[in-house]
């Protein structure tokens, strides 16, 4: 080898080597960001025994997709199970009195304390307070339901600016990676831009994608729907200004097409979007139909009743009213939001004027003697408080629209709407784990495949120290050689 072919070996390397310690440095810098995928620089040889740099990300797309479907499903089952605990709440473990269930066997318990002293009137009283809490109960359970839909709604309008906010940031980024990659520029930081926004876009709607020419991105929703391809679509929603029982949410459009829970695949959907669909439109919508149920129940069960023998006058609201009073809401069928406005009358509140007696006696206010069962206005009467604990008892047919099947009392009713919630919530809690799991191990999974180890990088520094020394030495000894050529010329 002549010198001056030992002199450009021995510069091409020193150069080698300076790129390659300048990636192990990007590589070390980029330690900390969790979308940074390590270089790896591979030494090409060139002509004339020269040597360059190719460098490369070490990217696994395999697992950067498993990444994003788990992803997609953790985001769906946590944010359903932070509003079926929010659910779980209304009436919680650590306040089980105030559930309608126990609220109901107050009442229960009450009207037999009452039956067995039909005369004093300040059991009556506590027989109507009883009534007034479960009313109450049912109050607060319609409106923390329908405030939980709104705040759903509310999230997905969030949700719908986020995606659209992150697609026309993954279109600049797109853009770069494509005209990086046209005129052979190194586009890994991009890469790695984009790949981090996949990840973002990933929690908040179910995705997938495809590389084409020029590593050029498409991204589908999971319907199927375009969600980005040359330029991103718009993700539309119109948020719904007040939610009521029977309120229907507005649907989110993806270039026009609707979505809805339904057109996802995972059984708590994908995507935080998702989740927040399915409990705004399905969850706390079923929720708040078993509660109406209950409410409907109870006005049903204290009607007052035509006495005469044929009767011609119609039940009417009793103990029990509601804002659709005096007419009575239809049998075994969901009455919306019912429970919203069930209160007690007003004829039955002592301090409101009433008389905690006409539970006892039957009959209205104003009075009317065709309802009044106890006619003699005995003290001792109690057939009709009898009546009604029996009534509450006794099996009932109820709307299957609520989700609760079969002939149950009103008690056994309450308690299996709060027992479907908690079996549901238990599900979803142990999905989220499962799914929380499965996330973490595909973050390490990428992390070990293309995240940075500081030992590793560490370990190559010295070694790109030691190619140095050695590079110099060889222009050490060529320089020492033509000194000596010059010295022996002259």
């Amino acid at each position: 080898m002549s010198l001056s072919s030992a002199l450009l070996t021995a510069q091409s390397a020193l150069t080698t080597t300076s790129k390659q310690t300048a990636l192990v440095s990007r590589n070390i810098a980029g330690a900390n960001d969790p979308n940074f995928t390590r270089r790896i620089g591979s030494v090409v040889s060139g002509p004339n025994g020269s040597t360059y740099l190719s460098v490369s990300r070490s990217a696994d797309d395999a697992l950067l997709s498993k990444y994003i479907e788990t992803n997609s499903q953790l985001g769906a089952s946590d944010t359903m199970k932070s509003g079926l605990d929010r659910l779980s709440g209304i009436y919680s473990a650590n306040n089980a009195s105030g559930s309608p269930s126990a609220l109901l066997g107050d009442l229960r318990d009450s009207l037999q304390q009452y039956a067995s002293q039909p005369g004093n009137n300040s059991v009556g009283e506590a027989a109507v307070s009883k009534a007034i809490n479960l009313a109450n109960a049912l109050n607060k359970g319609t409106n923390d339901v329908q405030k939980l839909r709104q705040d759903a709604d509310s999230d997905i309008n969030d949700s719908v600016k986020n995606i659209n906010a992150l697609l026309a940031k993954f279109e600049t980024v797109n853009n770069r990676v494509i005209n990086g990659t046209r005129s052979g520029a190194d586009v890994s930081d991009f890469l790695d831009q984009r790949d981090g926004l996949l990840k973002e876009i990933s929690g908040e709607i179910g995705i997938t994608t495809m590389v084409r020419g020029d590593n050029d991105l498409v991204i589908f929703a999971e319907s199927g729907v375009t969600l980005f391809e040359g330029s991103p679509r718009t993700v539309s929603f119109t948020p719904t200004a007040a939610f009521a029982a029977g309120t229907s949410g507005n649907q989110v459009y993806v270039d026009g097409v609707p979505l809805s829970h339904d057109t996802f695949q995972q059984p708590y959907g994908s995507g935080r979007l998702s989740g927040l669909m399915q409990l705004r439109d399905q969850t706390a919508p079923a929720y708040q139909k078993q509660l109406d149920e209950v409410a409907r129940s109870l006005v049903g069960m204290f009607a007052e009743k035509d006495q005469k023998t044929p009767s011609t006058l119609p039940d009417i609201p009793g103990l029990f009213t509601y804002s659709g009073a005096p007419a009575m809401p239809a049998d075994a069928t969901i009455s919306p939001g019912i429970a919203g406005t069930i209160k007690v009358s007003s004829a039955y509140i002592l301090s409101e004027g009433g008389s905690p007696t006409l539970l006892r006696d039957g009959g209205t206010n104003p009075a009317n003697p065709d309802y009044v069962q106890n006619t003699g206005a005995s003290a001792g009467y109690s057939a009709r408080l009898q009546g009604l604990i029996g009534a509450i008892n006794a099996p009932r047919s109820y709307d299957a629209d609520a989700g609760i099947s079969g002939q149950l009392s009103l008690v056994d009713y309450s308690a299996a709407s709060i027992s479907s919630l908690e079996t549901k919530r238990k599900s979803v809690t142990e999905t989220n784990t499962y799914n929380g799991v499965l996330a973490s191990r595909a973050e390490d999974a990428i992390s070990n495949a293309s995240g940075v180890n500081i030992d590793v990088e560490m370990q190559s520094m010295l070694e790109l120290e030691h190619s140095y020394q050695a590079s110099a030495r060889i222009l050490s000894a060529v320089d020492a050689m033509l000194n000596e050529l010059l010295n022996a010329v002259k």
